[in-house]
């Protein structure tokens, strides 16, 4: 089959059209393309930022409700005498009250100096340093009992924590004690936390200087 002239001629341009439209799309599907790209890595960038700050967010968000939920607990440590520190004094003050309370024949005590806890067990204690103060402690008792009522007024009126390492419990046959009919020798050790490498200080309000 032949073609004229004037065939050829509405053929070209067909064709040169349907280039152009080819040209064009592509280019469009490249675009297209391209910008999906450039949108999808404008997203993570975006979606990364977004998920770090949620992050420091909730980190925040969660600090703050551990301080609301354990700052009470802390300043009440602290006013007892069991963070910061130690309060001999008040141990020594709670111990004769107690034994005048309940009319022992004997009491003699001594502390040794305050000295980092060994533990038999491993521990976390976070940026606390733990200490503790050994106090030996002699007493003439009329019975048992008041070796229990003298130990729970030193827990509840003493500034401090601490527990009953060791206690022997036997009559008494020393002349130093004639009213005595027991004699306890027990060693107590009080604890104290305070911050490694510095020192806590509370005001007034319950806030740290």
């Amino acid at each position: 089959m032949a073609y004229t002239p004037a065939d050829w001629s509405v053929l070209r341009g067909a064709l040169g059209g349907f280039v152009i439209c080819a040209l064009l799309s592509a280019l469009m599907l490249g675009a297209t393309h391209f910008f999906a790209d450039d949108m999808a890595s404008e997203f993570r960038t975006h979606h990364g930022t977004f998920l770090d700050a949620s992050r420091k967010y909730l980190s925040v968000d969660q600090d703050e409700r551990a301080i609301a939920e354990h700052y009470p607990h802390f300043i009440d440590l602290y006013r007892r005498g069991v963070i910061g520190t130690e309060h001999r004094l008040s141990w020594v003050e709670a111990l004769r009250a107690a034994a005048d309370t309940l009319a022992l024949p004997a009491l003699s005590y001594d502390v040794d100096a305050q000295q980092p806890f060994a533990s038999d067990f491993a521990f976390t204690t976070g940026a606390f340093d733990v200490r503790v103060s050994r106090m030996h402690l002699g007493v003439g008792l009329l019975h048992e009992g008041d070796l229990a009522r003298l130990l729970d007024a030193l827990a509840r009126h003493a500034e401090g924590l601490y527990s009953v390492r060791s206690c022997d419990l036997k009559r008494s046959a020393s002349a130093a004690r004639p009213a005595a009919n027991l004699a306890a020798d027990c060693l107590l050790e009080w604890y104290t936390l305070d911050l490694r490498g510095g020192h806590i200080e509370l005001d007034a309000a319950g806030a740290a200087r």
